[in-house]
């Protein structure tokens, strides 16, 4: 089907070649292109660049996560000392973390007709 045949701007014709593409894998290599070309710049990431490279950007994504989750498991108790102590401030950080808190709560109980 020619480009700029009327038959191709129908909804079928587009629904057709959008499953017939593989968009998302597409998608993945225009962004590992863009990450890998931006890190090439500078010679301190050109390790990290050649990685992502070989690697593909969703596979190192996907590990970065999961140094994250394992770091998070490792260090969980520092973390909850950490927030705990933030929470018990009565900075800006505190009352913060405290409103972030406080507000699903109150709106589930609000929800839940509490404040009647």
């Amino acid at each position: 089907m020619a480009w700029l045949d009327p038959q191709w701007f129908t909804f079928e014709a587009l629904k057709t070649e959008w499953k017939r593409k593989n968009v998302r894998a597409w998608l993945f290599g225009l962004a590992t292109t863009a990450v890998v070309v931006a890190l090439i710049w500078n010679p301190e990431t050109l390790p990290t660049a050649l990685y992502i490279d070989s690697v593909g950007l969703e596979m190192f994504l996907t590990l970065m996560e999961l140094n994250i989750l394992v770091g998070v498991i490792l260090y969980r108790q520092q973390f909850a000392a950490f927030f705990w102590a933030l929470y018990a401030s009565n900075g800006v950080s505190g009352a913060t973390l405290r409103k972030a808190v406080a507000l699903p709560k109150y709106s589930w109980a609000a929800i839940n007709g509490a404040f009647e």
